[in-house]
């Protein structure tokens, strides 16, 4: 129920465990708040309540419906005269209490999971989804996920208090009177995970379920980076198809950045003498189908797109092309997806590649287009430039390419990428396997419903799994040292010379049993002629593992890092994840009766042993950091 206190000029919502949450509305034009919102109930209807606001030279209107536990809230604004900006905020709740709170990003990582404690304190950045537990009820405050302008979700915590936690639509540019935020949803239930799928479907009405290709694949890119050659593509390529398990499974090859001349100008470059044509020849004789990577939407200042077409590029307030870009210290002008010409560059080039014989695509860096401000179309709203980028590209490509997007943002919705980044950027380094366990968790609704999830790539090197004597070679953090740095820590805990390669093989099979229990794409990412055999043994299970629905984070709403997941791949294969993310010893319990699994045969994925259950009760000691991934066939 939904109730407006006129003395305040405030609004209750009253939802499943969060009783009396208070809210208000607020609206900025050109960077000023707009003053108090005093607002008038106009009339009630059989679909909801209208309320409205007059303030200088504006009048501003709040839409409140309530349906099937799902209270919406709809703000829009008259202006008497065009804007070149506006936040309109249609829920900005008072302070109250909370345990948890969970933030998802607009893209790939970017997602926050939190326990408030006592002496703690949180700042909160999200987009389309974020949720609040307490006391076993989660809150779920969300957007649409496809929209047209940028949606945020914000606030801070202060011990176990959730701070002015407000859901706005940012019009930036806006350009004209009429204004409208995106609807703010807001749903409470003690099943959190439920209300994540609920909104899920909504946002997919009508879509069947993606089919997951079993197939796996090799990437270049975490192992060799920009340094990536000809001959090393060819060497792991041969050494799969040697293996007698490999060869069964991996069947994707892609050669990620550093193939090319630069971006901008996507031709091979030297280290690639054969050029990219007789490679792709190569390799599908070899029985793989060929990827490429492209960051199709940057063009680095020596490029020729850059120097001789000005015109093709977006720009920025001043009307003149900008550096927008800005990655490991490579910059890049924004090439503007709604030209002519742009779309003609992009249809000529990778029409060609496809016709090369490459039918899997990499597309990255694509949510950086979303720095521009001026392109050719006029008043092309952020949330509309994804479309105006991989439209034409998959045109060109044709239906049987394979498309990965790769910094792409989720509000740009389905029916784009075949495949999705969700985490960020792995490494072979147990911090970062931390890092992205929340991400892989947290989009366990999007797997299949909108796309094929990808966690990034299974890598396992480290001391324990390679006789690599290169391994420590690349120094990552070095394109960060700038003349009169002198902290060599440039990242907490990272010295500015450490190769970030150092996962034990405990702590690699543990990031394979995540990327495993995300249900989606498995690309390994190593040296694989280097493998020992203890890696050699971690990532032929990793890629003959059955693939299916995400698996479940348990404790998604109630821990910072899911230690309890399970996964249904099969109608009748299940799963069970554990996980020891500290760095003591640890017991684990789990009750499988309640997940309505009986326990019986249930064994160790990588070993292959028997896991002793009883009476359907798993109970486990796990040391330091490592996992049990446990698989049964229930009948």
């Amino acid at each position: 129920m939904t109730t407006f206190d006129p003395r305040a000029h405030t609004f209750d919502a009253t939802l499943e465990g969060f009783e009396a949450l208070r809210f208000s509305a607020k609206a900025e034009v050109n960077g000023k708040d707009v003053g108090a919102l005093k607002w008038k109930p106009v009339r009630g209807t059989g679909r909801g309540q209208v309320f409205r606001a007059k303030t200088r030279g504006a009048e501003w209107e709040i839409r409140l419906k309530k349906g099937r536990g799902v209270v919406e809230v709809a703000m829009s604004g008259r202006l008497s005269r065009k804007a070149d900006r506006a936040v309109l905020t249609p829920v900005c709740f008072q302070d109250f209490p909370a345990d948890h709170v969970l933030v998802h990003g607009r893209k790939m990582g970017g997602c926050d999971s939190h326990l408030l404690k006592k002496r703690s304190a949180h700042t909160l950045k999200g987009a389309f989804l974020l949720a609040v537990t307490r006391k076993g009820h989660t809150l779920q405050v969300a957007h649409p996920l496809r929209q047209r302008d940028i949606s945020s979700l914000s606030g801070e915590t202060l011990g176990g208090t959730v701070r002015a936690l407000s859901a706005s639509t940012v019009l930036d540019p806006c350009g004209r009177t009429r204004l409208w935020a995106d609807p703010v949803f807001l749903s409470a239930s003690p099943d959190g995970h439920r209300l994540m799928t609920d909104w899920a479907a909504v946002q997919i009405r009508d879509r069947e379920p993606v089919e997951v290709p079993q197939e796996s694949g090799w990437n270049s890119w975490d192992y060799y980076r920009w340094t990536i050659t000809e001959d090393e593509v060819l060497k792991n390529a041969e050494y799969i198809a040697a293996d007698p398990v490999l060869s069964r499974h991996v069947k994707r090859l892609i050669v990620d950045d550093g193939w090319q001349y630069c971006y901008g100008e996507w031709e091979a470059n030297s280290l690639f003498p054969s050029g990219m044509e007789k490679l792709a020849k190569t390799l599908r004789r070899m029985g793989f189908t060929p990827g490429l990577w492209f960051a199709p939407t940057i063009a680095e200042p020596h490029a020729r797109v850059a120097q001789l077409h000005p015109e093709m590029l977006a720009s920025g307030p001043a009307g003149v092309p900008c550096l927008a870009y800005s990655c490991m210290e490579r910059k890049g002008f924004l090439l503007d997806p709604t030209h002519p010409r742009v779309i003609a560059w992009w249809t000529e080039m990778f029409r060609r590649y496809a016709g090369y014989g490459y039918r899997y695509f990499k597309l990255d860096f694509l949510a950086w287009t979303l720095p521009g401000r001026r392109f050719h179309k006029p008043g092309t709203a952020p949330g509309e430039l994804m479309r105006h980028i991989v439209t034409p590209i998959r045109a060109a490509v044709g239906p049987k390419s394979r498309l990965l997007g790769c910094n792409f943002t989720f509000d740009a919705g389905p029916g784009l990428a075949d495949d999705v980044r969700v985490a960020s950027d792995i490494h072979a380094s147990w911090r970062y396997v931390k890092h992205n366990a929340v991400a892989v968790g947290a989009r366990f609704w999007a797997h299949r419903r909108l796309w094929i999830n990808d966690p990034d790539f299974a890598v396992c090197r480290g001391a324990e799994t390679t006789d690599d004597p290169n391994r420590n070679q690349l120094k990552m953090l070095l394109p960060y040292v700038h003349p009169g740095v002198t902290n060599r820590e440039l990242v907490p805990g990272l010295d500015a010379m450490d190769s970030l390669a150092d996962l034990t093989a405990r702590e690699a099979q543990t990031w394979l049993s995540l990327v495993i229990i995300s249900g989606g794409a498995v690309n390994l990412s190593d040296n694989l002629p280097r493998l020992n055999p203890t890696g050699l043994r971690l990532v032929r299970k990793a890629v003959c593992a059955e693939k299916g629905d995400a698996g479940i984070p348990l404790d998604l709403f109630r821990s910072e890092l899911p230690a309890y997941w399970v996964q249904k791949t099969t109608p009748s294969l299940h799963r069970i994840l554990l996980v020891n993310w500290q760095d003591r010893p640890a017991v684990f319990r789990m009750d499988l009766k309640t997940l309505n699994l009986s326990g019986r045969n249930l064994k160790n994925f990588w070993t292959d042993a028997p896991v002793t259950t009883r009476s359907g009760r798993l109970e486990v000691e796990l040391p330091p950091h490592a996992c049990l991934l446990a698989e049964s066939r229930e009948t």
